[in-house]
């Protein structure tokens, strides 16, 4: 009787900003979303994907560092596509990075990282957008495809 392992390949960065060694612009603070590029699951026929979101929030200059200031926060939003050319609209998964508390000890937002399963689709790409108009955040985002074999 065979045995069904799940055989993981190596992990690729998808994009990266400079607080992550990449050269990405960091995301904007103007609510529009920035891209990654698209992960194709269909052409190796890979069942799924890990995803690693690192991100570190950037203060606005404008926010006082003598006076606390609550920051805006991040979405990571996956979209899905059947031939990684036309996108959802609608995200597939969302989340929400929240944003920290500015103080003179914390004058910058702490590093933070989640990661997330993406199975059963063609195509998909990763959608970052803030949700404010002070803040701006460096990110890097990994992905690890996995197949399933017979052992």
């Amino acid at each position: 009787m065979a045995t069904i392992i799940k055989t993981w390949d190596a992990a690729v960065e998808l994009a990266a900003t400079n607080a992550f060694g990449g050269a990405v612009a960091d995301v904007a603070a103007d609510q529009a979303y920035d891209y990654t590029g698209d992960v194709d699951l269909e052409t190796s026929g890979h069942i799924g994907a890990q995803v690693l979101v690192e991100t570190k929030l950037n203060f606005s200059t404008s926010r006082s560092a003598g006076a606390p200031a609550t920051a805006g926060g991040l979405y990571v939003d996956v979209f899905a596509s059947l031939d990684g050319s036309l996108y959802d609209t609608i995200p597939y998964k969302s989340f929400l990075v929240k944003g920290s508390v500015k103080t003179k000890a914390n004058p910058d937002g702490d590093f933070q990282r989640f990661s997330f399963l993406v199975e059963n689709l063609a195509h998909f790409r990763i959608g970052l957008r803030t949700t404010g108009t002070e803040d701006t955040f460096d990110y890097r985002i990994t992905h690890q495809l996995w197949i399933l074999t017979n052992a």
